[in-house]
């Protein structure tokens, strides 16, 4: 069962779609809710080509592999969307492998779906935009220490603004994900934030998960930003 919820930010009308695997292998789990996404997707009135950001939930990094391989075949070119994905145990209600948030936008029909790489390319998008819309994959990057690591992150989140001729004054939201048992303190990641975001303005929310998607990343960022209902 997938749960929608509808949400606004600054006049942009989105749904965020949650599901949890329920039976089967990690990759049949996965297809399922994809399957299931899509169908709540069309209910709304549009498919996958209209999710603008998948937030993928494993209990483990053994199963990844298989994760990802459904999710290349299911969501193809014109549906991808921008991207993150979290290794947690806290986050599961049920027996399942496998978690999905997806947000779906569908406000205007006729804007143009914008999938940006990063050059040379990943396994996931820089950020997608959509009319005057942004929302980045989660950005995380190496380094020798968390503030090193928050100013990667922050480089990558100011290029993706600048790109898109947008500012850090059109972020509405943040979420910020740190690894457990790193002894990652959030004062000088919010120090560093503090000198771009407006707090009156944008949703700032802080997760402690189990596991980057790389064990090398203890920090991620995602970033919502839009010029709409100015």
């Amino acid at each position: 069962m997938i749960e929608a919820r509808q949400q606004r930010f600054r006049g942009l009308t989105t749904w965020e779609l949650t599901g949890e695997g329920q039976a089967g292998s990690p990759a049949e789990q996965t297809e399922q809710l994809l399957t299931d996404i899509n169908h709540a997707c069309e209910s709304i009135g549009g498919g996958l080509s209209d999710l603008v950001f998948t937030r993928f939930w494993m209990r483990s990094r053994a199963i990844s592999n298989e994760v990802r391989a459904v999710r290349r075949r299911l969501i193809d070119d014109k549906g991808r969307a921008a991207s993150s994905s979290f290794f947690s145990t806290d986050v599961f209600h049920g027996p399942g492998d496998v978690r999905i948030d997806a947000l779906y936008c569908r406000d205007n029909r006729n804007a143009v779906r914008k999938p940006v790489e990063f050059h040379p390319p990943r396994r996931y998008l820089h950020y997608l935009a959509r009319e005057n819309c942004l929302f980045t994959s989660g950005m995380a990057e190496p380094g020798a220490s968390v503030e090193e690591q928050c100013r990667k992150n922050l480089g990558w989140l100011d290029s993706a603004l600048q790109a898109e001729n947008l500012q850090w004054s059109d972020v509405c939201a943040l979420k910020l994900f740190r690894e457990r048992g790193r002894s990652i303190d959030w004062e000088p990641v919010l120090s560093m934030l503090a000198t771009r975001y407006d707090p009156e303005t944008t949703v700032l929310s802080l997760f402690d998960v189990d596991g980057l998607a790389s064990p090398e990343k203890h920090l991620e960022i995602e970033l919502i930003a839009t010029r709409l209902g100015d």
